[in-house]
């Protein structure tokens, strides 16, 4: 009997960590719980964790309703409720917050970050916490510091993606600054500075440097804490570069590369070891994922790179691995269900895979582990896996140039880019 009583409590332990390690009640004033290990949350890419909130029905955020799509939420001024060009999302851990779980939407064209500090359960929630802006009224880049299109350590050009490490850093892709942004610690005062930057050599330089270096970096998109290394997305130069340590002052040098054979080349390919505008990274166990957008095709690593130039062993979206990396396979704007045009995002939960299938305007789900040219088990955002249609006004049941997944239960939440919301739906399986 204590064998099975430990059993027992060793099985509950690993259903909490898995499931994303804090709950909420239905209400909008939520209580967390403690997370057992806020390590293993922040380090497997995509959009931070899984979520494990006791949702009743579906919403949107930065909307008045489901058939809106205005920016700022009434076409204005900045608010404090609104986004312009919403682009990535995120849950993280916060370690030096109580490892709270907290939610993070990169407002790209706001030029900022909106952080709220419990996990929103309906469309009345606000943000608490404002990056790269003084105020949540305030949407000039930079921050407005110095002549337009001057850098500084408290504003962004076009931030596109924010990651929580286990360690309680932040980090920000600053895309038109060719940099990203590190906090030591997750702001919780409006306008904080960043603490130190890669990929320039200072917090005033935004210089994009061709050929590349390794300490160089041309529209990053994404950066990643994962398996104690650093993993920046550099989208324009089409690789990934890989910091073995992790950073922890300016200016760092990266230890190695993904989808180039050098530090110094930065030529688009379609081949097994080449990428063509990266946009995100996921890893599921030992499996490393990469939504390669330009290409049109999710690539499949068996085990995370640890060296430079490394083949992937399988891909979503296209055939093979060379014949075409065209939009939907042949450059027609009629998809299939195994074709892809521009994704941009992933998400992982019971050997289910998501792609944000953003030029298609559709999520895209497939059963893991993948091979090669598999066809998707469901969609949302279509009728059908042959429809790609923009539909405007949107529905509760639409998105339009997606970017951003979170799996939350039976839900999903999706960064619903060129309709300004953050729409949370029932899963279509």
């Amino acid at each position: 009997m204590n064998r099975d009583i430990s059993k027992l409590v060793v099985g509950l332990a690993t259903i909490i960590l898995v499931a994303g390690c804090h709950w909420h009640s239905n209400n909008s004033s939520s209580q967390v719980a403690p997370v057992i290990d806020p390590a293993s949350q922040n380090d497997f890419g995509g959009s931070g964790v899984v979520l494990d909130n006791a949702l009743v029905s579906s919403f949107v955020l930065f909307q008045n309703d489901a058939v809106s799509r205005l920016i700022n939420r009434d076409g204005g001024a900045v608010q404090k409720n609104g986004v312009n060009n919403i682009y990535s999302i995120g849950a993280y851990v916060d370690p030096n917050d109580g490892n709270r779980v907290k939610l993070f939407v990169n407002d790209r064209v706001n030029h900022r970050i909106l952080i709220f500090n419990a996990i929103p359960q309906d469309q009345t929630a606000q943000p608490d916490v404002v990056v790269g802006q003084a105020n949540f009224t305030d949407g000039v880049q930079n921050a407005g510091a110095g002549p337009a299109g001057t850098p500084s350590a408290a504003g962004f050009n076009e931030n596109v993606h924010m990651s929580v490490c286990s360690n309680g850093m932040m980090l920000v892709s600053d895309r038109l600054n060719n940099r990203v942004l590190v906090y030591n610690k997750v702001p919780t005062v409006n306008g904080t500075a960043a603490d130190f930057v890669i990929g320039q050599p200072d917090f005033s330089t935004n210089a994009q440097v061709n050929p590349p270096t390794a300490n160089s970096l041309y529209h990053p998109y994404t950066a990643y804490c994962m398996a104690s290394k650093l993993f920046i997305v550099d989208k324009d130069n089409n690789r990934i570069l890989v910091y073995d340590p992790i950073p922890l002052g300016n200016n760092p040098t990266a230890s190695y590369v993904i989808g180039q054979p050098d530090m110094t080349t930065n030529t688009a390919g379609c081949a097994v070891d080449k990428l063509n505008g990266p946009y995100e990274i996921l890893r599921v166990g030992d499996t490393f994922f990469v939504a390669d957008g330009s290409n049109n095709r999710v690539l499949a690593f068996d085990n995370i790179p640890t060296a430079s130039g490394p083949s992937a062993n399988a891909v979503l979206g296209q055939t093979d691995f060379s014949t075409s990396c065209l939009p939907n396979k042949t450059n027609t704007p009629t998809p299939s269900a195994s074709s892809l045009w521009f994704p941009n995002s992933l998400a992982a939960k019971d050997n289910r895979l998501a792609v944000s299938d953003h030029s298609n305007n559709r999520i895209m789900f497939f059963d893991l582990p993948i091979t090669t040219n598999q066809s998707a088990f469901a969609q949302f955002g279509q009728p059908d896996f042959i429809t790609a249609t923009e539909y405007n006004p949107p529905s509760a049941n639409s998105v339009t140039n997606t970017k951003g997944l979170i799996y939350d239960r039976q839900f999903m939440w999706i960064s619903d880019g060129r309709n300004n919301r953050l729409t949370v739906i029932p899963l279509p399986y």
